[in-house]
């Protein structure tokens, strides 16, 4: 009775680590790849509007604008692009004089480095 149950427990739990095998690792690993796929999306945009923000010129601008529709392209999730596009929105109007954007895009600018994954 005891080397029954003894052998039905082995057999449980290399069933139980086989399954967790089969089928958890592989989803924890594709939801990996897909964090790592956003981060890079979402921070090469970051960087294309940081230039823009540090020089604003029109090349600059249009490199943040295909960063920001790669990104879009790519699948960023809504939230950050909510985040870089009203981020890049409030630079655009403080380069065109209006004050209040200028302190909104700093404070936009702390959103959008600590935005959600």
């Amino acid at each position: 009775m005891y080397k029954r149950l003894l052998t039905l427990g082995l057999i449980g739990l290399f069933l139980i680590l086989g399954l967790n095998y089969l089928l958890v690792y592989p989803l924890k690993q594709s939801v990996a790849r897909e964090r790592d796929r956003q981060e890079q999306a979402y921070w090469s945009a970051f960087n294309a509007i940081q230039q823009f923000a540090a020089q604003p010129s029109p090349d600059s601008e249009k490199k943040a604008k295909a960063a920001l529709d790669q990104a879009r392209t790519k699948g960023l999730s809504k939230t950050r692009q909510t985040i870089l596009q009203t981020e890049f929105q409030d630079l655009e109007l403080c380069y065109q004089g209006d004050r209040d954007s200028c302190k909104k895009a700093s404070a936009d600018m702390n959103d959008a480095i600590r935005a959600p994954r």
